[in-house]
């Protein structure tokens, strides 16, 4: 029986070494017209660029629905989303003007009441002004409070941002990958010079609706000011792989049984906006980190540099939350909102999607956890990075690969019972 034949992209090195395993013999071409499996990327997946998915999920649920698990994202290329974004950074500043004036009012009553408590002893004839006053903000304060409150209620993404003066907005090129051309704006005008770089004044809405003046295809997203921090105060994601093998007549979808965590390596600061060292958590990004002398000196003072890890694999950061909480937050809490998030992505999308002959797709999801365990889809990722960049990938992405390969080629009666990739129940319509 002659040797079944495969192209692949020389960027699959353990798909090689796995087919090469099972007697397959290799094409010099991936563009051979003949093979029995080709392993490559194809470019007309529905939500390969970053505006695809975001519109994929507006369009199957109301945005509130949304807006629980995935940060509000606006399309630069549509006039009415560039509107939209307009008014959520409006809102958000209000809030925080809000959040501002009460926690103002709170210090500004508790110095009165000192100097009140002081007038009294001396039978001030201002006391009685002093304590009208004290009764007013007392009031406003409440009112204040009550504002927030429904605010809390209402708003799905409320606890996202910070009480201070941070109103962060993360822009994204939408169809690069990798980290490459983000910036993270906190002012509308930073934002208008991105969208419309060759205005050197505020654009009105008349001018918003000339789609012609719109130069870059930039998705807009809420940045999370408020995660949860590792590693001595370092931000990080969550990258989970996703396998799907069929479309019909039912899809067939896979979810890896381990992920990995990405760290930043310098630690969170909303100060240093325009440093991707501290917000990017991608490791094509991080991989370029060179120590300079401020990191060292930081170093130094708190922490042993040689500690710092750039990746953690998932029963890490499992065994952490553990000893941080007394139990397993990672899988009670953590898997199933990804999990859930999954669903409801797959729900959107895979109704857009068409065969390609007996195609399969593997996917990377980005996720990241907040200070409150709540967790968030940030982007999904068409055809993820294999390579072994650190220890951790390098244990995962062999295994993965191999396992993907006997999920694809082997019947389910043949695969091994330590295969990593494990049925993802879909719900049917």
């Amino acid at each position: 029986m002659p040797a079944q034949l495969y192209a692949v992209d020389d960027k699959f090195p353990d798909v090689v070494a796995e087919l090469e395993a099972r007697g397959w013999r290799r094409l010099p071409f991936v563009s051979c017209p003949k093979f029995d499996l080709k392993w490559t990327n194809y470019a007309k997946i529905a939500w390969k660029q970053k505006n695809q998915l975001a519109q994929l999920l507006y369009n199957q649920r109301a945005q509130i629905q949304v807006d629980h698990w995935f940060p509000r994202t606006f399309d630069m290329s549509i006039s009415e989303d560039i509107l939209r974004l307009k008014f959520w950074f409006r809102y958000v500043e209000a809030v925080k003007i809000l959040q501002q004036s009460f926690i103002e009012s709170m210090a500004i009553d508790e110095q009165k009441f000192q100097v009140v408590a002081r007038d009294n002893f001396a039978a001030s004839p201002t006391l009685g002004l002093q304590l009208k006053k004290l009764s007013f903000n007392q009031d406003r304060r409440c009112e204040i409070q009550e504002i927030l409150t429904q605010l809390e209620q209402r708003d799905p993404q409320f606890l996202t941002v910070c009480r201070d003066d941070s109103n962060v907005w993360i822009c994204k090129p939408s169809n690069l990958s990798q980290g490459r051309g983000i910036v993270l704006c906190n002012t509308s005008e930073d934002m208008e010079k991105l969208l419309f770089p060759d205005k050197n004044c505020a654009v009105n809405s008349d001018e918003i609706k000339d789609r012609s003046m719109i130069q870059t295809k930039w998705m807009v997203q809420k940045y999370i000011e408020r995660p949860l921090l590792l590693q001595n105060g370092r931000k990080f994601d969550i990258r989970q792989w996703v396998l799907i093998t069929a479309l019909k007549p039912d899809p067939i979808v896979f979810w890896f049984f381990k992920s990995y965590l990405r760290f930043c390596s310098r630690k969170f600061n909303l100060a240093h906006l325009h440093d991707q060292f501290v917000h990017l958590s991608n490791y094509s990004v991080q991989q370029h980190f060179a120590r300079d002398v401020e990191d060292d000196s930081r170093s130094n003072q708190d922490e042993d540099v040689n500690a710092f890890e750039p990746m953690w694999s998932s029963e890490q950061f499992q065994d952490m939350l553990r000893q941080q909480h007394g139990n397993d937050v990672w899988s009670e809490t953590i898997v199933p909102q990804m999990q859930s998030i999954v669903q409801l992505t797959l729900d959107a999308v895979l109704p857009r999607l068409e065969v390609v002959g007996q195609g399969f797709e593997w996917l990377g999801y980005d996720f990241l956890v907040d200070e409150n365990n709540h967790v968030w889809l940030l982007e999904v990722n068409v055809s993820p990075d294999m390579s072994h960049s650190t220890k951790i990938t390098a244990e995962l992405v062999p295994k993965a690969t191999a396992d993907a390969l006997s999920v694809i080629l082997d019947t389910e009666s043949s695969r091994s019972s330590e295969n990593g990739w494990l049925p993802f129940p879909l719900r049917r319509s």
